[in-house]
């Protein structure tokens, strides 16, 4: 899509012109396009002291930033929405910019405000009587921010909240992202049967024809839960490969694809390919300033099973102790004690031969 050129004078309709174009290329996933004109339209609402317009072209200037990758940026916008006035004086606004803000958060590995913004989107939600969509965009953000922080009982507490909106009135995609999200706590959890139950739900709900960008991120994330879980079956490894087709199709933002990478390292991991592992890990993990902390932290946990598997002990320690540190930046504290273990393991035999 070609962009707007720029405006010299202000004219009649031009407002609703730039809305509609931004939206349109968000529509067709050009995130980048979207930014531009609907930062154009920010632009003329500010010029026309129109209030709601500049916050609704804020809203999904913030939305094509998190598409692109730019989590930093779009948690700024997000927060320069949740003081405006417009926000503090509508509870289904509030809701809206406190669950963007709780999604970028969770991206950046700030799990702990990340709860606190979805847990606060939820009880808005609730209390306004709000369309169903707003509650269950809350409950998926609270539900994705407790089971990273290792809350998982809490998680599966909000999955069952979540799963009253699932009725036959709510949209078969929204419907495919309730048991997409109840799926993954059931994972998280080692209940394997409710877990694969859930995301064959999911699978029914979500079309690969409606959304192929959903459809690759869902399949990325229901072999990334499986292998997790210890699932390794060729329904697993036929996710991985949708996820990968599906991708190459639609592309994705660098951090999609390093995450793609990811989950097929963990496969190679755990089907005991451990050169192949090592090989893929190696770049993800030197990249991994992208990823939240928690998925970082996971690919240098993955690198170091993988060197410690081929008898690499000191430089698997290496990544192993960044592993560490990383979930307990990002407040996954589970996760940063099950790798002391892992490093306990494998000095503690350099400690009983002294």
């Amino acid at each position: 899509m070609k962009g707007l050129p720029p405006m010299a004078t202000n004219q009649p309709g031009d407002q609703l012109l730039f809305e509609l174009r931004a939206r349109e290329a968000w529509s067709q996933r050009d995130y980048t396009q979207g930014r531009i004109i609907s930062g154009q339209a920010v632009e003329l609402a500010l010029a026309e002291e129109n209030d709601a317009a500049w916050w609704n072209m804020t809203f999904l200037q913030a939305e094509c930033l998190r598409e692109e990758g730019l989590v930093e940026e779009s948690v700024k916008l997000a927060h320069s929405l949740k003081v405006h006035p417009l926000t503090k004086h509508s509870p289904a606004l509030a809701a809206r910019v406190r669950t963007l803000l709780s999604v970028g958060l969770h991206g950046l590995g700030q799990l702990r405000d990340a709860v606190e913004e979805a847990s606060a989107a939820v009880k808005i939600a609730n209390t306004d009587g709000s369309p169903t969509d707003l509650n269950i965009s809350g409950q998926l953000a609270l539900i994705a921010a407790l089971a990273d922080s290792d809350k998982l009982d809490e998680a599966w507490d909000e999955c069952l909240v979540l799963s009253t909106f699932i009725t036959p009135e709510v949209h078969t995609q929204a419907a495919g992202k309730a048991y997409w999200a109840i799926g993954n706590v059931a994972f998280m959890r080692h209940e394997v049967a409710d877990g694969t139950r859930f995301h064959s739900l999911a699978a029914r709900n979500l079309s690969p024809n409606n959304d192929l960008d959903l459809w690759a991120r869902f399949n990325r994330a229901s072999a990334a839960l499986r292998l997790a879980a210890g699932v390794v079956d060729a329904e697993t490894l036929e996710c991985i490969e949708r996820a990968e087709t599906a991708s190459s199709i639609v592309g994705g933002n660098e951090r999609d694809q390093l995450e793609l990478s990811l989950t097929r390292a963990h496969w190679l991991v755990l089907t005991g390919q451990l050169n192949a592992a090592v090989k893929r890990l190696r770049p993800i993990c030197a990249e991994g300033t992208i990823l939240a902390s928690q998925t970082a932290g996971e690919a240098n946990l993955l690198l170091g099973r993988a060197l410690a598997g081929r008898g690499d002990d000191i430089e698997a320690l290496n990544y192993l102790d960044t592993s560490r540190i990383l979930f307990v930046q990002a407040g996954a504290h589970d996760r940063a004690e099950h790798v002391a273990v892992l490093i306990d393991s494998l000095t503690q035999p350099e400690e009983d031969a002294s």
